[in-house]
């Protein structure tokens, strides 16, 4: 019976159509690969992953690995029989790594490669292969681009997921079966095609600035490391510096991962970290430098912040001394110098950073005050200001009566502060004035308002000009009226201080002449009060006594 009539309208060509998830192959995919499916023609037993262990199992059955294998070498065994071939790609049971195969084996015979697949994969890559037959795509395009040590393996991960293990590199391919065994000479090559450049010394890798004799006995080298440590004895290490600055598009861990299948560095790999502060330990931090390098061999922590990481787990975890700036110090004399802050602050932050020693606290940015799991004071603050704030609550008040004041004054101090907090270094300058008067008020035999009469008079004057300062103690003179012998005591102190000139017209003549006969004692005291407070030779008591006998001062003291 005659077919449909084929009916044609004018100004309308025939379409070519084209399948899905194709395209049109340029010449370079054309050559390339005309060349993998030649090679699998010539030699496909070659491509095949070698096996390293004895393939047994319980009770005489034969691994899913092997049979795969037996079946791939059977579609060699025809691979120019087309017909044959035509049915296995077809063929709706039997192995399917044995289907792809028998695909790529019928394009091999194909004159002309023109429209072709395009896979890709977000780990494992992508190219470009001849649809042929039944074969799952994935299959297709890793038994085709069997050049590429990666995609290759994407066939085998059925079986990969049942537990068996392969190793893929440019210089081979391997099943070690359901234990991972690492192959010899897959790590010399996937380090050395690493974004990172190391030196081997038997079977140690290390980066520019480690040392081969500590890195194999996991000593603290350079500012720390990450250390590999292999199944089979390597050891691979990568010094903070080096890892914490070199970027890329993908991390060392995954491109290492990406050699093997499946891709769980776990089970040929254990990671660690070595760093510490020079006299520690890092056995309390051990649990979290563990969730540190489990997150970045499980691809969730960028490597260039495990540096960061694992320091700040080390020091988090300290049990003595003290962390400033994620670096450990033994005493708070060494930490603070890290800090900013005048003397006064520095002083005083020292004597509460000592009482607070020991007490497992960290002073966070802010100066706010927190638990931590380590005994060690941590901060990270920047300013002394921020300390002293952090542990005024606790440790201000003791901290005060350290800094040499007495208990009382020590308690009103600190609870002013409490109340209201200022500045630190205002705080404390004022503190240190008032430190300052007060020491040298201490040095005179007589307070102020203790001596009776003329001589109690110009004792209160002098010290009030050595404690307060000349101004405080002019205008307290220029405002004793209304009696002769504060005025006259008033006047012998301006004529002993040099400060009377232009003052007469503001005492009483009387009070003047009386002032002038008791300056020249006057004068005696108050050199050898200067004296006294500069720690000279002096007897400012005797020079008050001959003053007494100036002024004709009958009360005695």
């Amino acid at each position: 019976m005659a077919g449909p009539s084929q009916v044609e309208f004018p100004g309308k060509k025939r379409q070519r159509m084209r399948m899905r998830g194709t395209k049109q192959a340029n010449l370079d995919t054309q050559k390339r690969l005309r060349k993998n499916l030649d090679t699998l023609l010539d030699r496909g037993e070659e491509l095949l992953p070698a096996m390293t262990w004895t393939g047994k199992l319980k009770w005489g059955r034969i691994d899913p690995v092997t049979k795969t294998l037996a079946s791939l070498r059977k579609v060699l065994d025809n691979r120019h029989n087309k017909k044959w071939l035509g049915k296995k790609m077809m063929a709706k049971r039997g192995d399917n790594i044995a289907k792809a195969l028998a695909g790529a084996l019928m394009a091999a015979h194909d004159t002309e490669i023109s429209i072709v697949g395009n896979y890709q994969h977000q780990s494992f890559g992508s190219a470009s292969f001849v649809r042929r037959g039944d074969g799952k795509p994935a299959y297709q395009a890793g038994v085709q681009n069997h050049h590429m040590p990666t995609l290759r393996m994407i066939p085998w991960e059925t079986h990969a997921r049942a537990g068996y293990h392969f190793f893929s590199w440019r210089g081979g391919f391997v099943c070690s079966g359901p234990i991972p065994t690492i192959p010899e000479g897959w790590l010399d090559e996937v380090l050395d095609k690493s974004r990172f450049s190391f030196t081997k010394r038997e079977n140690i890798w290390i980066t520019k600035g480690l040392d081969f004799d500590k890195v194999k006995d996991n000593e603290m080298c350079a500012d720390g490391y990450l250390l590999l440590n292999f199944i089979d004895g390597s050891k691979v290490g990568i010094d903070f510096k080096t890892l914490s600055t070199i970027k890329g598009k993908k991390s060392f861990v995954h491109d290492l991962a990406l050699s093997m299948l499946p891709p769980n560095l776990s089970t040929i790999m254990t990671p660690d970290a070595i760093w510490v502060p020079e006299g520690c330990s890092q056995d309390g931090a051990r649990e979290s430098i563990d969730r540190v390098l489990d997150g970045w061999v499980g691809l969730t922590l960028n490597e260039g912040s495990i540096a960061q990481r694992v320091k700040i787990a080390v020091l988090a975890n300290l049990d003595e001394g003290f962390v400033v700036a994620e670096k450990w110090f033994a005493n708070a004399e060494e930490g603070i110098t890290q800090l900013k802050g005048s003397t006064a602050e520095k002083e005083l932050a020292l004597i509460l950073l000592n009482s607070a020693k020991g007490s497992g606290v960290r002073i966070s940015q802010r100066g706010d005050l927190h638990e931590r799991d380590g005994d060690a004071v941590e901060i990270s603050a920047k300013s002394l200001n921020d300390v002293l704030s952090a542990l005024w609550s606790d440790h201000g008040q003791a901290g005060l009566e350290k800094y040499g004041l007495a208990a009382d004054e020590a308690e009103e101090l600190w609870s002013a502060q409490l109340v209201k907090m200022r500045p630190f270094g205002k705080f404390l300058r004022e503190l240190s004035e008032k430190r300052s008067k007060a020491s040298v008020a201490s040095k005179f035999p007589y307070k102020r308002g203790k001596l009776p009469g003329a001589v109690g008079y110009i004792n209160d004057l002098i010290l009030t000009a050595l404690v307060d300062g000349m101004g405080t103690a002019e205008k307290l003179a220029l405002s004793k009226k209304g009696d002769i012998d504060k005025e006259a005591s008033a006047w012998a102190w301006l004529v002993a201080a040099g400060r009377s000139a232009g003052q007469d017209w503001q005492f009483s003549p009387n009070a003047r002449d009386r002032g002038s006969v008791w300056s020249g004692a006057t004068i005696i005291a108050w050199k050898d009060a200067k004296a006294l407070v500069e720690d000279q030779e002096n007897d400012y008591s005797g020079c008050l006594e001959k003053l007494r006998v100036a002024c004709g001062q009958i009360e005695t003291f």
